[in-house]
C-alpha cells in the first residue's frame, strides 16, 4: 500500500499539471524514486517533500539528489502535519529553493530561505526558478536531461550497438541498465557534432568542393541543423547526408566518430524520433553555445558524464584556464608576429578532457599575435591551422572527451578546415591481458591508443611527441581508494602491478613524488618529463592541499629543486576557492620553468586572490596585473627559492602575508615576535614541535569501530565526548555528551580502546566561522569520535598547552600548516598536528608553565567568542595578555596577529574587508 506522503506527491504533481506545468509524482529515475519531477523550459526540477515541519529532513533529501547529480535545482517542501489525501489544493505549503551552487558551497538552507503559500504560488515560483541558474549550467542540464530521455527511448540492442561501435565500456550494475551510461556518451558525441554543425555551417564555402556529387550528397550547401532537426521521419538520414557532405570540405576529427554513432542507431522509426527529439534540444542549446563556446562544452561534458570521482577529470573553469595560460605564456617568450615561429611551439595537456586548457592556450597565442599589429585573413587562417594541427597536443582516456576537445578546438576558427588533430584517446584498463595506464604510459614507453575510431581523432604517426615547450594540465588528483573502482578486483591488481613497473623506471626523487595518496603526483612527474630539458614550462592546476599536506612533501621538493617555481596563485575568495567547476575543494595555479642553473634562482611569487575572477575578461585583467608586478585584488609575497625547494609552500595558507611571516617566526624562522624585534641579541620565540612535548593520537577510527552511541545509560555503557557542536563546546573545559556501548562482536576491542582514554583533546576539523575552542580538557578521561587525544607525562602540561593553543598565537600555530582542502573547514592530519609549534618550556621555565596552568583554572569555564570575533573577545584578550607576558612576546605583535586572524577570509567565510571580523 502506498504511503500517505507518496499519495500526496502524486496529488501535488496533478495540481501542478492543472496549472500548466509538466509534473510527475513518484517518478522512477533509474534506481531512484523522486517525490515530484517538474520540467520548466527544458530544465528538470526535483521536489523532495516531507509531511510535517521536517525542514531539515527535506533539505537532506534534496542534497542527496545533488550528490547523485540528478538536478541543478531542487525544492525542499513540507506539507502541513495534518495534510490528508485530497486536501492539498487548499493547503498552505512551505518550500525552499536549493541550487546546486549553494549546496556545493556548503551553504545551509536556513529558515530565511523558506516561503509559505498555496499550490498556485508554488507553481509560479517553479516557473521563475530556472532564472536562478547561469546560462551555461542551464544549457548543460537541459542537454543532460535530453540525453537521458534519448537513451531511455533506445532499445537495449541499440544501446549496446552504439557502445560497441564507439568502443565504450558497459556500466556495472543491473543488466537492464548496463549500457545506459555508455549509450549516453555515444549520444553526447552526436549532440556535440550537432553543435559543431550549427557553428560551422555559416562558414562553408559558397562553391561545392571538387568531390561533391549532387545525386550522392544532395544539394549544396548541405542542410543546416534546424532543417535536419525538423525531419522527424528521417532525422538519421538527413544528418547522415549533411555530415558526409561537410566531410568533403574537412572536419574529419569531429564528424567521422559522430557518423559512426549515428549509423549504429539504424534508420528505424525509434531511431529517427530519438535523434529528432535530441536535435530539437541541441538547437535550443546552440543559441547559447554560440556565445559561450568551450565554457558551455566543458560544463556539458562534466554534467553529462560524472567521471571525476574515478578519473579525476575536473573541468577547469574558463576563467582559471585563461588566467593560467596568460601567466604561463609570456609576451617575451618569442616573436609573436611570426606565424612560422609560432608553428614551432609544442603545447601539451596529458589529461586534456574537453580541451579547455588547450583552448585557453590557443586564445592566449591569438591575443599575443594580435598585439603585434594587424594580420591579414590569410595569416589568421594559417595560424589557426598550425595551432590545431601542429601546436596543440592532447591525451585523454575518454573518447567522448577527445571528441569534444576536437569540437572545441574546431570552434576556435570554424572557417579554417583541418584534416588532423594531435588529440589521442589513450587506453585505461586491461585489454587482452595487457594493462594500460592512459597517458601515464608516456612514462613507461608502451603508449596504447583507444578503440577502432581513435584514428579519426589522432595522428598515430605522432604518438611519441618531441619535448614540449609547455605542458598545461589539471592533473587527475583522485584517491587510490576510488580511482580503480570501475574495474574488477583482478583488473585493479593488474593495473597496480603496471603502475609499479612504471614507477620503477623513474628516478628515486620522481618515485617519491609519485608515491602520494593520489594519481596526481604521477602526472606531475610526467609533465616534468615531457618538457624541454632547458627551457620548458609546466603550468598546473593543483589542489591547494598539495601545498601543505605531508603526503605531498616530496612532490613539492621535486618541483622546487629541479625547476624554478615561478608563480603560485591561490584563491582566498570564500565564494570561489576552486579553479574547477565540478569540485568544491580549494585549488591553486602553479607555473614552473626549467632552470638553467645560471646565477641564483629567483624567488617564487605567491599570489593570494581576494576575489577569484569569474570570467575570462576578469582573468585577463588579473593576469596583466600579476605579470606587470602591479597591484590588484590580491596579496603578493616573494618566497626565497631555498624555502620552496625544501617543500615549504605555506605562504598559501593565509591571505594576510603578515600571518605567514608570523607563523614562520613561531617555527623558529625569525624573531619578529620578540620584544625589541630586530634588535641584536633579542630573545626570539623558543618553540618545538608538539610531538616532542606530548603524544598525539591515535585517530578516532578505532573508537567509532568499537563503540556505538545510545540515547540513555545502559548496563556497561560509558560517557564519551563524541561531537564538536560549536553551540555547546564554547570553553576550554568540556563535558561528555553521549553514552556509548560496545558494538556487538567488538567487546574485546572496545575494552582495549577504553583503556587508552584521555582527557585532553585537539579538534581535527574546525568550521572556522563558528569555532570557539581549538582544544579542550574534560573532567575525567574518556574517548572521542571526532577529537584527537593528546597526552603529556605531567597532566598539568596539558592545561598549559590548552591555554596556549586557544590563544591567538596558538590559533596561528594551529592554522599555519593546516591541510587546506577547504580553508574555512580545514582538516588536521596527525602529522600536521604533531608538527605544530608550541613553547619550549624547558627554556621558559616552571614559572611560565605555572602561570598558564593557573590561567586555565581561572578561565576554563569562560565562554570563548567565535574566531571571527576574537579581536573583541575579552576572554581571548586575557589569554593573549598572559601568553604574551610569560613567553616574552611583543604585545603589539600579538595584537596584530589577533586582529589579522579575525579578518582572514577563511575564518570569517567572507571576502576580505578591513571592516570584517
Amino acid at each position: 500500500m502506498a504511503k500517505l506522503e507518496d499519495k500526496l506527491n502524486i496529488e501535488l504533481a496533478g495540481l501542478l499539471r492543472d496549472r500548466g506545468l509538466s509534473a510527475v509524482g513518484e517518478d522512477q529515475h533509474g534506481s531512484q524514486a523522486l517525490d515530484v519531477l517538474v520540467e520548466v523550459d527544458g530544465l528538470q526540477i526535483v521536489i523532495e517533500a516531507k509531511r510535517g515541519n521536517k525542514r531539515k529532513q527535506a533539505v537532506e533529501a534534496v542534497d542527496r539528489r545533488f550528490r547523485q547529480r540528478l538536478a541543478m535545482l531542487c525544492f525542499a517542501l513540507c506539507y502541513p502535519a495534518d495534510a490528508k489525501e485530497g486536501g492539498i489544493a487548499e493547503a498552505r505549503l512551505s518550500w525552499a529553493l536549493r541550487t546546486r551552487e549553494a549546496w556545493s558551497a556548503g551553504k545551509a538552507a536556513d529558515d530565511a530561505n523558506w516561503e509559505t503559500g498555496s499550490v498556485a504560488e508554488l507553481a509560479e515560483t517553479l516557473r521563475r526558478a530556472p532564472g536562478r541558474v547561469a546560462d551555461a549550467d542551464k544549457a548543460a542540464q537541459q542537454l543532460s536531461d535530453a540525453l537521458d530521455r534519448a537513451v531511455a527511448a533506445l532499445s537495449a540492442s541499440q544501446r549496446r550497438t552504439l557502445a560497441d561501435r564507439l568502443d565504450l565500456p558497459k556500466d556495472s550494475g543491473k543488466k537492464s541498465t548496463e549500457y545506459f551510461t555508455a549509450a549516453k556518451r555515444g549520444m553526447l558525441v552526436l549532440s556535440m557534432a550537432m553543435l559543431f554543425h550549427h557553428r560551422v555551417h555559416e562558414y562553408l564555402p559558397e562553391d561545392p568542393p571538387d568531390a561533391w556529387n549532387q545525386p550522392e550528397h544532395g544539394a549544396w550547401p548541405p542542410s543546416n541543423l534546424r532543417e535536419c532537426a525538423a525531419d522527424a521521419d528521417d532525422a538519421v538520414g538527413r544528418f547522415s547526408k549533411a555530415w558526409r557532405t561537410i566531410l568533403l570540405v574537412d572536419y574529419r576529427p569531429v564528424f567521422e566518430s559522430a557518423l559512426a554513432a549515428l549509423n549504429a542507431l539504424g534508420g528505424t522509426q525509434r531511431a529517427n524520433l530519438t535523434v529528432h527529439g535530441l536535435a530539437g534540444r541541441v538547437e535550443e542549446v546552440a543559441r547559447t553555445a554560440q556565445g559561450l563556446r568551450h565554457d558551455l562544452l566543458g560544463r556539458i561534458f562534466h554534467k553529462v558524464l560524472d567521471t571525476a570521482r574515478y578519473d579525476g577529470s575536473f573541468y577547469t573553469s574558463t576563467a582559471a584556464a585563461t588566467l593560467l595560460a596568460a601567466l604561463a605564456i609570456r609576451e617575451e617568450d618569442r616573436d609573436w608576429s611570426d606565424v612560422n615561429e609560432i608553428a614551432k611551439l609544442r603545447i601539451c595537456d596529458p589529461s586534456c578532457g574537453t580541451g579547455t586548457l588547450l583552448m585557453a592556450a590557443a586564445e592566449r597565442i591569438h591575443q599575443l599575435r594580435r598585439a603585434t599589429g594587424p594580420a591579414d585573413e590569410e595569416d589568421e587562417a594559417l595560424l589557426a591551422r598550425h595551432l590545431v594541427e601542429d601546436v596543440l597536443w592532447g591525451y585523454d582516456v575518454n573518447l567522448t572527451a577527445t571528441h569534444m576537445a576536437a569540437s572545441t578546438l574546431g570552434m576556435l576558427s570554424p572557417k579554417t578546415t583541418f584534416g588532423r588533430m594531435r588529440l589521442f584517446q589513450t587506453r585505461l584498463g586491461v585489454f587482452d591481458g595487457q594493462a594500460h595506464l592512459g597517458s601515464l604510459e608516456l612514462l613507461g614507453g608502451q603508449i596504447g591508443f583507444g578503440g577502432p575510431l581513435v584514428d579519426q581523432v589522432d595522428d598515430r604517426s605522432a604518438s611519441n611527441p618531441d619535448p614540449m615547450h609547455l605542458v598545461i594540465m589539471n592533473p587527475p588528483f583522485t584517491r587510490d581508494s576510488l580511482r580503480h573502482d570501475q574495474f574488477s578486483h583482478d583488473e585493479e591488481s593488474t593495473l597496480k602491478d603496471r603502475e609499479a613497473e612504471v614507477r620503477a623506471g623513474l628516478s628515486e626523487a620522481e618515485q617519491e613524488a609519485a608515491r602520494g595518496h593520489s594519481s596526481g603526483g604521477f602526472f606531475c612527474v610526467l609533465s616534468r618529463r615531457l618538457t624541454e630539458q632547458t627551457a620548458g614550462t609546466i603550468a598546473l592546476v593543483l589542489p591547494t592541499v598539495a601545498a601543505t599536506s605531508p603526503a605531498n612533501q616530496k612532490l613539492r621538493e621535486l618541483l622546487g629543486k629541479n625547476l624554478h617555481v615561478e608563480l603560485i596563485v591561490t584563491s582566498h575568495d570564500p565564494e570561489r576557492i576552486f579553479m574547477s567547476e565540478n569540485t568544491s575543494i580549494g585549488e591553486m595555479l602553479v607555473v614552473c620553468r626549467r632552470w638553467r642553473g645560471v646565477g641564483e634562482k629567483p624567488p617564487t611569487t605567491v599570489i593570494n586572490l581576494a576575489e577569484n575572477p569569474k570570467s575570462p575578461i576578469e582573468a585577463g585583467s588579473v593576469a596583466e596585473q600579476i605579470n606587470s608586478g602591479g597591484r590588484g585584488l590580491f596579496t603578493r609575497q616573494e618566497v626565497v627559492a631555498e624555502q620552496i625547494a625544501d617543500g615549504d609552500w605555506g605562504a598559501v595558507n593565509f591571505f594576510d602575508a603578515n600571518l605567514v611571516s608570523a607563523f614562520r617566526d613561531l617555527r623558529g624562522r625569525g624573531v619578529a615576535g620578540s620584544r625589541g624585534r630586530g634588535v641584536a641579541g633579542s630573545r626570539g620565540f623558543y618553540s618545538k614541535p608538539l610531538h616532542s612535548a606530548a603524544t598525539v593520537g591515535p585517530d578516532s577510527r578505532n573508537v567509532r569501530d568499537a563503540f556505538m552511541r545510545v540515547d540513555y545509560p545502559e548496563e556497561g555503557s560509558h560517557e564519551a565526548f563524541w561531537y564538536h557542536k560549536t553551540g555547546v563546546t564554547q570553553s576550554m573545559a568540556a563535558k561528555p555528551d553521549v553514552h556509548i556501548i560496545p558494538k556487538r562482536g567488538r567487546e574485546e576491542k572496545a575494552q582495549k580502546v577504553w583503556r587508552e582514554r584521555h582527557r585532553f583533546f585537539l579538534a581535527y576539523k574546525l568550521w572556522l566561522p563558528l569555532a570557539r575552542a581549538t582544544c579542550v580538557i574534560l573532567p575525567q578521561p574518556t574517548v572521542s569520535s571526532i577529537w584527537i587525544p593528546c597526552s603529556t607525562t605531567d597532566p598539568d602540561d596539558e592545561l598549559t598547552l590548552c591555554v596556549y593553543l586557544n590563544s591567538s598565537i596558538g590559533i596561528l600555530a594551529y592554522l599555519g600548516a593546516r591541510d587546506n582542502r577547504k580553508p574555512s573547514y580545514p582538516n588536521f592530519s596527525l602529522d600536521t598536528m604533531r608538527a605544530m609549534p608550541v613553547p619550549d618550556f624547558e627554556h621558559y621555565g616552571s614559572a611560565a608553565r605555572d602561570a598558564l596552568r593557573d590561567l586555565f583554572e581561572e578561565l576554563k569555564n569562560e565562554t570563548l567568542g567565535p574566531l571571527p570575533a576574537m579581536n573583541d573577545d575579552p576572554v581571548r584578550r586575557k589569554l593573549d595578555a598572559v601568553v604574551t607576558e610569560v613567553l616574552e612576546l611583543d604585545a603589539e605583535w600579538v595584537a596584530g596577529i589577533r586582529s589579522s586572524l579575525s579578518r582572514e577570509p577563511s575564518i570569517t567565510n567572507r571576502r576580505y574587508a578591513m571592516g570584517s571580523g
